[in-house]
């Protein structure tokens, strides 16, 4: 097993700026660190899995058709306007003085340019820098970031929900999510219980992601829709990240009357819902990255009835993988809101 050192020399060895040494020396090592400055400052304001196609940030060293441009009519790129607009392919030219100029993906003839410029190529994650036709990958170090210059916020919200539904929902070990429950074997939830889930999701997320992010349960989105958690990373200040968080199943009154008997109906109105307050959020915060997660408590069961206290395996269990259908699905057509996060909670069944 290799030393702390010796793992030290391999990373700088892998990483690109030895072949741009060569290719250019230091003027290369001085436009390659321009461009990884530049990657970090756009990826502060833009979210990289946001965009469909490449990215390409290039740095012109010596003369060539393209870099004989002049740039008086147009202003440098402010990475702020850039936040929630739609793009396919993102190239950007950073200049000697430190400027960043939006180009049209089309118009830059790369092969003409790759013998004079430092390339920074991003495709769908796979990151890479090219000099004079040589290749280099990003050395990563982050294996969930879609970019090694950007802070993995989107990702890191998804992974702590997949864990919350495994760790917490599955097997009810929660103990505010224990709370719930009408009864013992965890066939009827008690009336109103959407104020104890949503309890039980801030305190984890707290717990999981509080060193790096402020959770705050049930804040408002405009004067009158409050939305169940908002979640700000420290330091990704412009990202807002929504959770809106819908319950299905049966529930159930102290005198043992069904109080609510919610199904697919229900899983659609908090799509649209928090469709709305995405909308309401884009109109308000334009220059902020917002992003939305749906999650669905599923706690539905098969033939349930006043009285009901046990419950079989076929009944409890019946709708444990039937996936819900939504239309309209804004998780299939919108870039900020996430597939839906369906978390069955077991109950506890009868042994015939």
């Amino acid at each position: 097993m290799n030393s702390f050192p010796d793992k030290i020399i391999e990373i700088c060895r892998s990483t690109h700026l030895p072949m741009i040494h060569e290719a250019f020396g230091d003027p290369g090592i001085e436009a390659a660190f321009n461009i990884m400055e530049t990657a970090k400052d756009l990826f502060r304001y833009v979210e990289p899995e946001r965009i469909s196609g490449e990215i390409i940030i290039y740095h012109i060293l010596s003369s060539c058709e393209e870099s004989a441009q002049t740039y008086e009519e147009r202003d440098s790129v402010e990475f702020a306007l850039l936040s929630n607009q739609t793009h396919q392919n993102l190239v950007l030219e950073v200049t000697l003085d430190k400027k960043r100029y939006l180009r049209s993906f089309e118009d830059i003839q790369f092969d003409k340019i790759g013998l004079n410029a430092i390339i920074y190529h991003n495709d769908k994650g796979s990151e890479e820098f090219i000099a004079k036709g040589k290749k280099m990958p990003v050395f990563r170090l982050d294996s969930s970031a879609r970019s090694q210059f950007s802070i993995p916020t989107l990702s890191t919200l998804r992974e702590a929900l997949k864990q919350y539904a495994h760790e917490n929902i599955r097997e009810s070990t929660c103990y505010l999510f224990r709370n719930v429950w009408y009864d013992e074997n965890r066939i009827f939830l008690k009336a109103s219980p959407e104020a104890k889930m949503r309890n039980s999701l801030v305190q984890f997320l707290r717990n999981r992601l509080g060193s790096n992010h402020d959770v705050w349960p049930e804040q408002n989105v405009d004067e009158s829709h409050p939305v169940d958690i908002r979640v700000q990373p420290r330091l990704s200040n412009n990202r807002l990240l929504l959770i809106e968080i819908k319950w299905l199943g049966d529930s159930i009154a102290e005198d043992g009357h069904i109080t609510a008997k919610h199904r697919e109906a229900r899983a659609q109105q908090g799509a649209d819902q928090l469709s709305v307050y995405l909308d309401d959020q884009l109109r308000s915060a334009p220059n902020r990255v917002i992003h939305g997660y749906y999650v669905i408590i599923d706690a539905r069961r098969r033939n349930l009835s006043e009285g009901l206290r046990a419950i079989s395996q076929s009944d409890g269990y019946y709708y444990e993988n039937k996936e819900l259908a939504f239309n309209p699905a804004p998780h299939l057509t919108r870039k900020d809101f996430d597939p839906p996060y369906r978390m069955f909670a077991k109950p506890v069944c009868c042994a015939t």
